[in-house]
This record gives structure tokens, sequence and C-alpha cells, in this order.
């Protein structure tokens, strides 16, 4: 472009500048408040009416915060800011924002003449400058319900004091991103909340590429499903379409439930490939219409769309391998019909490849599928590529801490981090949860939360007696879940065996033997001069294991999520903050599933989430007997896994509401007197919590109630 073409369009945009900033004045003093020597031009990109029925008279900007502020609270480029001269700012509004703000940036550079290069604002965020007073406090209320990423914060502009709005907007993003514990989490993540795994996903990357099938392998809550889920974020650049299933869509004894998932999966992903801009062919409104389709169609689904679409690659990922391993053994051919038509398809075209996840298994190495005479073969036998998780080194456990420490002003001494990574052994999941009771316990002595704080030891000292409570409970979770599918493999992490009698158990067969290269090569023991030997990391979690409970008759209760602790609350009834359930799906006397039995779990959490907090044990009658949960856990073929996603997601998460029971709820598996028992621990909610988005229950007492009339009125004005 010449000199001349430059200047041009500098003219074009500073002139829109200005007609912007004289139908939005508080634009101007943002922009004067956000500029710097490198941050010349913080608003770009203005629109002064955005196309939406929702959003009339509104002004949209591109904003850029500036490096340091992106930095420090990990906002990855952009933001958008919305410009509403309204009194009255409404939750239609909000949802605009929140849910459709890819596709209004879009329109807004269409409107301006942007073709060539687009910014994508950052989803983390979304900057409000409206006249309503109480607009905050309304999207507080309706951020809460929200399932979108999104958050939305207002500023508040000084016509006469730069600092001061600047000051102001600081202050909202310290509020709205800081305070929350972003240490803690139960769900999958990627982006800027992904840490470590970088050359795992470097290898992983190139073996799709070269057109390798591939297997992510690790302990359950290592971060399979968010390996998987980063690749398919990374990769849409190089022209990969990601498309994932999940092996628990077996529950309901159809394989074709995975098999209609996975197609129709695959038609959002094309799609969302289109709108990042590539050229891909999705087909006719007939092709994207999908009812119930059998593997073989799937597969040629697959095949169609690779032939179609020959400059992209497909990759067809299925997590939770140990699913179909599970399924197998009743139902081996339909499980090889499967398996089959997804190798047809990787083998008839060259831009299609698979990838699995899930536990440690022998999946891939068997030759067959099913037991005895049942026996059928293995079509992914030998077709597989291998990976495995194993624990953060040091510099990963570092990067993590001090990362997501910093939008809530946290650091970290080296001394500090390294007490982390000997305490948990550089596993991430607890890495996490260790670093998030140290952060809850500082924060409380806190008195200039803007001062950046930085941990020192003696801090995570005084973390450690509270974080081991639960920690034991959630490593013995992990070998329990391991036990049901690779019991071999468990075997070999008891705590009570000695090094020698490990390696001598090794050497007793061949399948304990194999156990032993899968726990080499998930990194919980390592070979050393021809001997097994354990990892810091098994040590580190055996240590929690082998830790005695120190609760005496005249000491408080132990942690309700331990035996002892759920024990000794059994034994003084139930209560305003305490209830018990037998089950959650079978009904105990008729032995068949049951409605009300679900619905009573879903009430009881609800009401806790709605008082004062507490726990609900499953898995234990009234009286105080333990019934345990293996009529429950029968209909997951005995595995933990898709047995608690259905209680998260399916029982809690859509009846209730996601976001609350992720923040609010912690669920865990407790073995007492021999009985598997699930406790949760509900915190209580800052906003009501409604059960089927129309029923609000509280707990008076040790029942729980449900509000109507003036109870419900005056609960909902006190709230």
């Amino acid at each position: 472009m010449t000199s001349r073409g430059v200047d041009s369009t500098q003219s074009d945009l500073n002139s829109r500048r200005e007609d912007f900033f004289a139908r939005f004045s508080k634009a101007r003093d943002l922009d004067l408040a956000l500029r710097t020597a490198e941050n010349l031009t913080p608003l770009f990109f203005l629109v002064t009416d955005v196309n939406h029925v929702d959003l009339r008279n509104v002004g949209f900007a591109i904003c850029r915060l500036g490096k340091d502020r992106e930095r420090q609270f990990l906002i990855n480029g952009e933001v958008a800011a919305f410009f509403a001269p309204w009194k009255d700012f409404q939750r239609r509004s909000f949802n605009v924002m929140t849910n459709g703000l890819s596709a209004l940036s879009d329109s807004a550079q269409t409107a301006v003449g942007q073709t060539n290069v687009r910014f994508t604002p950052s989803s983390k965020i979304v900057l409000l400058i409206t006249d309503d007073p109480d607009a905050q406090a309304k999207i507080d209320e309706w951020q809460s319900s929200s399932a979108s990423p999104t958050t939305v914060i207002t500023v508040q502009i000084s016509e006469t004091d730069s600092k001061k709005t600047l000051q102001n907007l600081l202050m909202q993003l310290r509020s709205s991103l800081g305070e929350r514990d972003l240490y803690k989490t139960q769900n999958p993540v990627t982006g800027d909340d992904f840490f470590g795994r970088h050359l795992m996903l470097k290898e992983a990357a190139a073996a799709i590429l070269s057109d390798q099938n591939i297997a992510i392998l690790g302990l359950r809550r290592s971060g399979k499903t968010s390996v998987l889920r980063e690749l398919k974020r990374q990769l849409l650049a190089k022209q990969v379409i990601f498309t994932l299933g999940d092996f628990q869509a077996l529950e309901e004894d159809s394989i074709s439930s995975l098999a209609t998932s996975i197609a129709k999966n695959l038609i959002d992903d094309l799609r969302i490939a289109r709108e990042y801009g590539h050229n891909v062919w999705i087909g006719d409104h007939k092709e994207q219409k999908i009812d119930e389709i059998t593997p073989p169609e799937l597969s040629d689904r697959i095949k169609r769309s690779a032939a179609r679409n020959s400059s992209i690659r497909f990759v067809i990922a299925v997590d939770e391998i140990e699913s179909a391993a599970r399924f197998a053994r009743s139902n081996p051919a339909q499980i090889r019909s499967l398996l089959g038509a997804l190798r047809a398809a990787a083998q008839a075209c060259e831009n299609v490849s698979l990838a699995f996840s899930g536990v440690a298994n022998r999946m891939f190495r068997s030759s067959t599928l099913g037991t005895g005479d049942d026996q059928v073969d293995n079509p992914m036998f030998g077709q597989v590529n291998s990976m495995y998780i194993t624990a953060f080194h040091l510099e990963e456990t570092r990067r993590l801490l001090k990362k997501l420490g910093r939008p809530m002003f946290l650091d970290w001494t080296t001394e500090a981090v390294s007490d982390v990574q000997q305490a948990t052994g550089g596993m991430p999941y607890f890495v996490r949860n260790l670093a998030s009771v140290t952060r809850e316990i500082v924060s409380r002595g806190r008195v200039d939360e803007f001062d950046v704080y930085t941990i020192q030891s003696t801090d995570v000292a005084t973390a450690l007696n509270k974080w081991r409570s639960t920690a034991g409970s959630d490593w013995n979770a992990l070998v329990d879940a391991m036990e049901l599918h690779y019991p071999e493999a468990a075997n070999l992490l008891d705590p009570a065996l000695t090094e020698s009698e490990v390696n001598q158990w090794i050497k007793s067969d061949t399948a304990t033997q194999d156990a032993a290269e899968d726990l080499t090569s998930l990194g919980l023991l390592e070979e050393v001069s021809g001997r097994y030997v354990r990892t810091g990391a098994l040590r580190a979690m055996q240590a929690l294991q082998r830790r005695p409970s120190t609760v005496g008759p005249t000491s408080d209760f132990a942690a309700p999520n331990t035996e002892l602790g759920l024990l000794q609350r059994i034994e003084t009834g139930e209560s305003h903050t305490f209830e018990l359930k037998e089950s959650f799906r079978i009904n105990t006397r008729t032995r068949t599933k049951d409605k009300e039995m679900e619905t009573e779990v879903a009430r009881t959490v609800a009401s806790l989430l709605n008082s004062a907090g507490g726990t609900l044990a499953v898995g234990v009658h009234d009286s105080g007997e333990i019934k345990g949960l293996s009529a429950d856990l029968k209909l997951y073929g005995n595995d933990l896994d898709p047995f608690e996603r259905w209680i998260l997601g399916d029982l809690l998460g859509r009846r209730i509401d996601s976001n609350a029971i992720s923040q609010l709820v912690e669920i865990t598996w407790l073995k007492v007197r021999g009985a598997l028992v699930a406790v949760f621990e509900v915190q209580s909610s800052g906003t009501p919590v409604w059960l089927d988005d129309e029923k609000l229950f509280v707990r008076i007492g040790n029942q729980t109630r449900e509000l109507k009339g003036r109870d419900l009125a005056g609960f909902l004005a006190s709230r």
C-alpha cells in the first residue's frame, strides 16, 4: 500500500472514531483512560448502531485494554464494548451480548468494510457502558444462571478524571474475574485455562496430521477430555475438524445412540469450520437432518464428508474407551460394529483418522472383544498409537499456580511451589485442589485485595491438613475406578504392598507385567536396574492413603466426605444441614427404576443450595443403615465414570443449574463398611436455585419443603 493509501485509511479510521465519540461521549472518555504509549488507539471498529432488535441505539466497539491488563486478567486479545444509552438494561440484551457475541462482532466488522482481517473479541468478558444505575446488580443475578462463559461487566465512566475511569474498570475486572477461585474446576478446560501437556499436544497433533490413530490414556481426573478439547481448538486453524463422541452414550444398550451422536456432532463441527473461514461442504437440508443411524451409515457419512472436503482433515475422537471395553463384555458384536465402521472410514479416506481416550487399559492390545464363546475380532487391534498422561513436572506446576493466581492477585514463592509439588506429586487435579484450599485460607486474612499477596511455605503448610482430609478419599476413588475395569493395575497400587512384593507379583504372570508397563507409562512406577519402584507421584498419593484419622471422642467431627466423618453424622441423625437418601434410581422395595427417587435427590440438593448448604449422603437409609449403591451402579456396568456424569449432568445439572452444580456442589465416593456411598457437599447459593425451572425448595429443620405463595415471594425478596 502506498503512503497515501495508508494516510487515507488512517483518516477514515479517525473520522469514524470522531463520529462515534460524538454519538457516545463516554466512549471518548474510555478511550482516553486506556490510552498509553503502546496502546494509542484503544477503541476501533466502531459501529454507531448495532443491527439487532434487542440492541437498538447501542454502539459497538472492539477495545484493547493493553498488554499489561490483558496479561493480569488472562484476557487473550481484544474485548467487545457496548455503549447502551438506556435507563433500564434488559435481560434479553444481556443474553444477546453473552450468547451471540461472535456473530455480533462479525456483522459489526462487515458494517465498517473490514473483510481481509477479522478480530474475534475475547469470550471471557464484555464491557458495558450504560446509564442504568442498577445494571451491574441485574447482571450479577443473570450471570449466576447463565451457561455462557462470557462475563459482562459495567464500567463507570468519569467525564473529568481518566484515572478514575481506569480505576473503576480495574475494580470491576478484579471483582468479576479475580474473586472467583480459578484453581478449582471439575470440568474440562481449554484455551487460557489449559496448562502443561505441550509436548503431548505437539506429538498428538503431529501423529494426527500424519494420518495416525491415537489414544490418550490416563487416570480418571487426569485431564484426558481436556487434552482432546484442546487439540480440537488448536487444530481448527490447521484445517482439522475434530469431532468428539463419548462411549457413555452406550448406556441405553444401543450402539446407534453413539453413531447418531457422532454424526450430529460432525455436522455441527462442519458449520463451525465454515464460520471460522474454511471452505467446507456441509450438504443440503436432507444431508444435515439426522434422526437415528447405524454404524455403517455413520461410516458412509464420514466418507462422504471427507471426499467432498479433500483439503480438510477429519478426526473422529471418542472419549471413555473403558465404557466400550465394559460394554464389549456383554455385547462384543455391537462394539465391533462401531469400531469396524470407524476403522473402515479411516482406511478408505486418507484425510480421516481416529482418536480415543480413557483410563489405561488393554482395549487396543487384545485381538478379540468379549469373553468365552462370545469373542469376536477387535477391529482396532494394533491400530492405535497410545499416549499416556503423567503428572506435571515442577515447571508445569509453577506455571499453573502463578498464571491462574495472577487475576486473583496471588503469587507464589519458589519454596511454596515446591511444597505443593511434593505434597501432590504433580498430579494436576490434586495440585489445583491444594492451591484452592491455600487460596481460601490466605484470602480470609487479606486487607487490601488489590495488592498482590505472595503465598509462602507457611501458607501451604496451614492448608495441607484441611486438604488431606479430602485428597485421600479422592485418590481412593481413582484407584477404585481403575479396579472396576483393570484390577491387575489397581492391585499394584495397594500401599500395603512393599516394593519387593510388587516386583514378585509382577513376575508372577503376564497380565500383571502388562499392568506394570501401563503404570510405568502413566508415571506411577519406574523401572530401575530391572526392578519397579514407585515414583514421587505415587508415593505422594499413597502417603494420603496411609494417613490415620486423629479425631478423638472429644474433638470436632471429621470431614463429612471421610468414612469416620460420615459415620459420626449418621449417628447424630438428619438435620438442617444433613440428609440421607437410600439410592439415586432404584427403589429398594420394588427393585425397579423409580423417577421419584431421582427427584428426591435433586430436590434435596436444590433445598441445600437455597438454605445454609450442607451434606447429602446417598446410599444410606434414614435409619442409618448403610445400604450402598450396588443396584444403581449396576445400571452403568459397575463403572463410576458414567454414573457420576449422569448424576452431575442429567440429574442435577439439567434439572437445577449446571453452573451452580459445578461451582457449589462436590461429590465424593466413599467405601463405608464395605459399601459404596455418594457424599455431596453443597454450598449455599447467593441467588435462588429452581428445580425444573418451576419449583423452589428450602430446608426447614430436617425437612425439605417447597415454598409457595407469600413464603415464596418473601424468600425471593430476601435474595
